[in-house]
């Protein structure tokens, strides 16, 4: 799911919940509008957001979506130097960033609602009109190789790379948003203006708007200023399609050794899209997620209250190009090994009926509607949000998304194991430290216990 943090319950009808409601429009070009109006915020947040990322990059453009983003907040054809873009930021008081994603570039800005329309024309002017100029590309380049740098730093990014790297083996650029440091270096402004071409265009993007404003006002201005930006004749999806990964296919171990003090590692599968014919498995997984995570769960009892584990979280990730099923988990280098062990024998339970209550289905979908309330608490994490959903999702799987997870079943989540886990290939990933390979945590016992220990028996009571 997209916001894995986990909320405290409280007792409080649905009613209560109610949030400002999510109006939208999409003008003639195809450009989606979004609006959530707050009438209390005296400031406002404007959000850009394509469908773009590394699930669109092949090898030689794997990092070019990333530094693109970072050519974006740059002088333009409306501010063609750093003087005079720097001294319109400085006027409208904004603050910006933007993020690149898997499936999801975003460029935001936050300013008083008085200043609305110029900061929708400064976002305008730089989708339209980029200069790309090679100084600052120069810049940027270094900006985000240092970025890199600073990923390399950390052992977890070596972990998840070299996981990453065989749960999607065929096609492993389209899930590196942070990109490869020699194409990065490579890249050229004629690549730049490949991706704008191909996916900054309307009929591909959003505009959110959330904070102190009137719906209809930003209906008007986005229709008159976005006027003259041009949709492409299909989506780029058309002649560009997104990959199909192929399924993982052999249970295997990576081993990733890191100067680390305890054990860290995870089991990923790979498992629904948020679009096609397994949709309605997504919600399950996402309820599954939260009912899990309590610390009252039996599956938290099994593997952390009993000692063997430090810590465990299981999860899906919303994607509409296959997102990742991920059982993470932490160890003592003396009980890494009854940890995974204990996993694995779990897996096959989480599928039995009675492995979740009722009860505990009705609480997490009941914590997922407090999630949601609490983001209207924050209009500029809220256009964050709406902009990832529509981008990895779309905005009705939004706007269903609560009634949907409350209709979940302990069976619906029972055929989600059977379907994406119970018996399926998985990657084992476990980063540890070269002393605690010597000490019997090698290679050799990792790989025993991941072929041994299968978790493909069928819950009782279930079917393959």
């Amino acid at each position: 799911m997209h916001r894995p943090a986990l909320l405290a319950l409280f007792l409080c009808p649905a009613l209560c919940l109610a949030s400002a409601p999510i109006l939208s429009r999409t003008l003639p070009n195809g450009l989606e509008v979004v609006v959530v109006e707050v009438p209390s915020s005296p400031l406002v947040t404007l959000e850009v957001a394509v469908k773009n990322g590394s699930m669109t990059e092949t090898p030689d453009f794997n990092g070019v979506s990333h530094l693109y983003e970072h050519m974006f907040f740059k002088p333009n054809a409306a501010l063609p130097d750093a003087d005079a873009y720097n001294a319109r930021v400085r006027a409208l008081g904004m603050l910006s960033n933007a993020t690149t994603d898997t499936e999801h570039v975003n460029y935001f800005v936050t300013t008083t609602a008085d200043h609305c329309a110029e900061a929708m024309a400064f976002l305008r002017d730089a989708l339209l009109s980029p200069k790309f100029d090679p100084v600052e590309l120069e810049r940027e380049r270094l900006a985000v190789t240092q970025e890199i740098d600073r990923n390399e730093s950390d052992p977890l990014y070596h972990f998840t790379h070299a996981v990453d790297a065989e749960v999607w083996w065929k096609y492993p650029s389209r899930k590196d948003p942070l990109g490869n440091r020699k194409t990065v270096l490579a890249a050229t402004v004629e690549q730049l203006r490949t991706i704008q071409e191909r996916y900054y265009v309307p009929n591909n993007s959003v505009l959110v708007v959330t904070g102190g404003v009137k719906a209809e006002t930003v209906f008007a201005l986005a229709a008159q200023l976005f006027l003259a930006w041009k949709p492409s004749a299909r989506s780029p999806f058309v002649d560009y399609p997104l990959v199909h990964h192929p399924p993982i296919p052999r249970t295997k171990l990576v081993l990733v050794e890191q100067p680390v003090a305890t054990v860290t590692g995870e089991l990923q599968w790979q498992g629904p899209s948020s679009v096609g014919e397994d949709v309605a498995l997504t919600y399950a997984a996402d309820l599954q997620t939260v009912a899990l995570a309590q610390p009252a769960s039996r599956f938290q009892k099994a593997l952390v209250d009993s000692g063997v584990c430090l810590g465990v979280g299981f999860a899906w990730f919303t994607q509409r190009n296959t997102g990742p099923i991920q059982l993470q988990f932490d160890a003592t280098p003396q009980k890494a090994l009854a940890c995974i062990q204990a996993i694995k024998a779990e897996l096959p339970r989480m599928a039995e009926p009675d492995y979740l209550t009722d009860e505990e289905l009705r609480d997490a979908a009941h914590a997922l509607e407090v999630q949601r309330a609490l983001e209207i608490e924050q209009p500029s994490e809220l256009a964050h949000t709406l902009s990832f959903w529509w981008t990895s999702a779309g905005l009705d799987y939004y706007r269903t998304y609560l009634e949907k997870t409350r209709a979940v079943t302990r069976a619906d989540i029972a055929r989600y194991m059977r379907t994406y886990v119970l018996g399926k290939p998985y990657i084992l990933g476990v980063l540890l430290s070269k002393e605690m390979e010597s000490q019997g945590l090698d290679r050799q016992a990792l790989e025993k216990l991941a072929v041994t220990v299968k978790p493909d028996a069928p819950a009782r009571g279930g079917r393959h």
